[in-house]
């Protein structure tokens, strides 16, 4: 028997040895065809069953049978690679290939249009693209900062706006999608970005789709989305560190500083990114301990006899106290972690995580105008022990056909300890399944189909939500099919279209509905593109809109929980013209847009209230307020290259809108005390044109940047128009010098005459200048708001004083 064993082994080794001999061997080495460094993870495929990925070095060794094979060379941002190669028995070939980078007239790759890659020319809807390089040299600590700077985006009060299609919401609610590697990041109960988690240290490319996106992307993306790709490794390892430390100026009138120490900023960030064997690993973080801008501020406790006192504020330069107005210090850690599977062609997995600590005081109301601008308005300054986090799984795979399977999951974690009872929590759980079908391979040269489900569920406990269930314990669900078709033809048409079903439930309320979207490109001439699109969208109201229930000094919120969900339509029509002036590429894009509102959600002031309650009852309550318009032109101009010899990078744009109300004299409520008809007309503090409140019309965003030799120049330049129309309780409520006959003045914070002296719109510059010492080595200077404009964008609010910081960054 033992004998018998030994023989079959035998046969059985020589068998395989035979026929391993048959076969052929590939091999060779794939690079980057600009720097000549060597890509790994680059999927080599043969046929369905046959192929391989590439090392850490971009070096491949494959064993093949005898035959004839067209090999494909796929690697993510790069052009497809096919080669016809031929192998014999016993045959070594050696093959390498050097793969450019995949562009078309400007060089710039999205993904987030379509949900696969495509040239920024051929889209069907408006995009901008923030690369990496501007957020790293203008110091940018939390994501908002460098969102204000492109073209049709405003932050008003950490809230986002896209060609004025919100106005603001106090923090409840938002009408942009907010994404981290297509993933939504916005808090399950409220709909608020929180900008300072962002991995600013590692970010590929930053995608701003400007118009409705809901078939894609849901509810949220009503008016746009913004979404965060974070970057891989690539080639050699790198590990990246920064430092900065600096401080911010003092207020122009002297009288308005009540402190003595200068408020400072110190920080770090680091990144380290590297290939082991099949790994991809990423390790990132950031640290920040910043003053803020305005005054330190008396906090209240209630002490042993139970009387309310206020406590004397300390000024410290201790990094953990956060005792200022708009002070702020974080820690956060982010790991990317992705295995290449070597046996299975295409199939990657692998998860990414990030969690963040930080205290931090937000302010609502400025206190007055003069002397109190940068103090808080007694009772609107809270201070907030922040813990957030998320856990993301993930695998993906690309079969031979062009298919690719894609699953991601993510558990989100939100608790916001607050020190006015005002504390939140919120967990998200959320799942999608994604199938994009690349129809080249089976003959059908450029279609595309991307189609999904996805499931969201939230459940959020807070005081802040008792106008839910007592208990302020409250729950959301959604659920959505979405599919988008992408065709071209004749190498110069693109057409697009797509529809999403969703269904939404908040505690024991559901509500479905279908929306759709078509688009068309047509590529008139050598880097021309002509487009218009139509899309509709549709947002479920948050938790926070239905049922939050507090008060913040003078600002009372009530709940709503009939709030109806709000509905629209876009339609857009632009030219792009892509460009080339030496080795100087961009795009210049003209677009003029309309979009139409239905059930439209805003922030209302009345007497929602009885008499008894805090300031009479009167307070802001989220209501449907009727039809509502906005339409407008935007252009905008991006590129980078050199140009004799100096590297540019610009981008730049000019928007116009004109947001109105189509439905002035609509009574969306009446008043709980007295019944008062509350309408656009009778809350609105200028009603000219019937202007949106809280809207920007004009909006200007330049940034340019110059690299000479070793040393580096950029100045940034942003220009908001006047603040037509806000709410009339904030004028009626003040006490207006220039009108001593103007009644009850319960919050005399100096706002009407704020708006008549500032009423020209607000000129902010910033300045960065560096030098690299070395291909390691680079210091730079950055100064936000130069000339220390004193300046507000939303009313009530100032905003920061000329902030000075010294940035030293290294390379290894």
């Amino acid at each position: 028997m033992a004998r018998y064993t030994l023989w079959m082994i035998t046969v059985l080794t020589l068998c395989l040895s035979f026929s391993y001999a048959q076969n052929g061997r590939l091999t060779g080495k794939i690079t980057d065809a600009d720097n000549g460094q060597g890509l790994a993870a680059v999927n080599i495929v043969l046929s369905e069953t046959l192929g391989g990925t590439s090392d850490a070095e971009g070096r491949y060794n494959l064993d093949v049978p005898p035959g004839s094979y067209q090999v494909s060379f796929i690697y993510i941002g790069y052009e497809e690679v096919k080669r016809n190669v031929e192998i014999a028995a016993g045959q070594t070939r050696r093959l390498n290939v050097a793969m450019n980078t995949e562009a078309v007239e400007g060089e710039i790759v999205v993904v987030s249009a379509g949900k696969f890659e495509q040239d920024l020319g051929e889209l069907t809807v408006s995009m901008e693209v923030l690369q990496p390089r501007m957020i790293e040299n203008k110091n940018t600590t939390s994501m908002d900062e460098i969102l204000d700077q492109v073209p049709g985006v405003s932050i008003v009060d950490n809230e986002p706006q896209i060609r004025s299609g919100s106005g603001f919401s106090f923090g409840a609610g938002s009408r942009v999608m907010i994404l981290i590697d297509d993933l939504p990041i916005l808090s399950g109960d409220a709909g608020r970005p929180t900008w300072g988690f962002f991995p600013v240290e590692n970010v590929e490319q930053v995608e701003v789709i400007k118009g409705a996106s809901s078939v894609l992307y849901g509810s949220a993306a009503l008016n746009g989305v913004i979404n965060v790709r974070t970057a891989y490794p690539r080639g050699e390892p790198k590990t990246k560190v920064s430092f900065f430390s600096g401080f911010y100026g003092d207020p122009k009138d002297e009288a308005a500083k009540y402190w003595e120490k200068t408020p400072i900023v110190n920080g770090a960030n680091f990144l380290h990114s590297r290939i082991i064997n099949n790994f991809d690993v990423m390790i990132g973080g950031s640290f920040l301990a910043d003053q803020g801008h305005l005054g330190p501020f008396e906090r209240t406790e209630i002490n042993e006899a139970g009387e309310l006192v206020k406590i004397p504020y300390e000024e410290t330069y201790d990094p953990f106290e956060v005792n200022r107005a708009d002070a702020a210090t974080r820690g956060r850690i982010s790991v990317n972690l992705r295995h290449r599977n070597p046996n299975i062609v295409g199939l990657d997995y692998g998860v990414n995580t990030s969690w963040q600590k930080a205290q931090s005081v937000s302010t609502l109301l400025w206190d007055s105008i003069g002397v109190d601008l940068y103090r808080p308005f007694e009772g609107a300054a809270t201070t907030s022990k922040q813990t957030i986090g998320y856990i993301d799984p993930f695998i993906n795979y690309v079969s031979p056909q062009g298919t690719k399977y894609s699953f991601r999951g993510r558990f989100s974690r939100l608790n916001n300890d607050n020190d006015n009872d005002q504390a939140n929590s919120s967990n998200v759980y959320f799942g999608e399944l994604q199938v994009h079908q690349n129809f080249a391979p089976v003959g059908i040269e450029g279609m595309n189909l991307t189609t999904g489900v996805m499931g969201m569920f939230t459940d959020g406990e807070s005081e802040l939500y008792s106008g839910g269930n007592p208990d302020g314990s409250n729950s959301a669900e959604n659920v959505a099919w979405y599919a988008q078709l992408d065709q071209k033809l004749f190498d110069r048409l693109n057409i697009s279209g797509g529809m999403r079903l969703e269904k939404f439930a908040i505690n024991d309320s559901s509500e479905s509905k279908p929306v759709f979207r078509a688009g068309v490109n047509y590529r008139l001439g050598v880097g021309t593109f002509l487009r218009a699109s139509y899309g509709q969208g549709y947002r479920f109201p948050s938790i926070a809109e239905k049922f939050i229930q507090t008060q913040a000094g003078f600002v009372v919120v009530y709940p709503n929980d009939t709030l109806r969900s709000e509905t629209s339509w876009n339609a857009e029509a632009g030219i792009k013209q892509g460009f080339q002036i030496a080795d100087f590429r961009g795009f210049l894009d003209l677009a003029y847009f309309h979009q139409e509102y239905d059930d439209y959600i805003e922030f209302t002031f009345g007497g929602w209230g009885g008499f008894t309650d805090p300031l009479f009852g009167f307070g802001f309550k989220s209501l449907n307020t009727g039809k509502s318009r906005v339409t407008g032109l935007d252009v905008s101009l991006i590129g980078q290259g050199k140009i004799g010899g100096v590297d540019f990078q610009t981008l730049t744009g000019y928007t116009y809108t004109k947001p109105v109300s189509l439905t002035p004299d609509f009574v969306y409520a009446r008043e709980t005390s007295g019944g008062r008809e509350v309408t656009y007309l009778s809350t609105s503090s200028d009603t000219t044109d019937h202007i949106l409140k809280y809207r920007l019309r004009h909006i200007l965003r330049a940034d340019l940047e110059l690299n000479y030799n070793r040393f580096l120049i950029g100045t940034s330049y942003r220009y908001t128009s006047f603040m037509d129309n806000i709410d009339l309780a904030f004028i009626e409520f003040d006490d207006d010098p220039d009108d001593p006959n103007d009644g009850f003045n319960p919050l005399t914070s100096g706002i009407v005459e704020w708006r008549r002296d500032n009423n020209g719109g607000n000129h902010i510059f910033d300045m960065r200048l560096g030098y690299n010492f070395s291909d390691r080595h680079r210091l730079a200077i950055v100064i936000n708001n130069l000339f220390n404009k004193e300046y507000s964008v939303r009313p009530l609010v100032i905003e920061s004083t000329r902030k000075t910081v010294l940035q030293y960054s290294t390379t290894f």
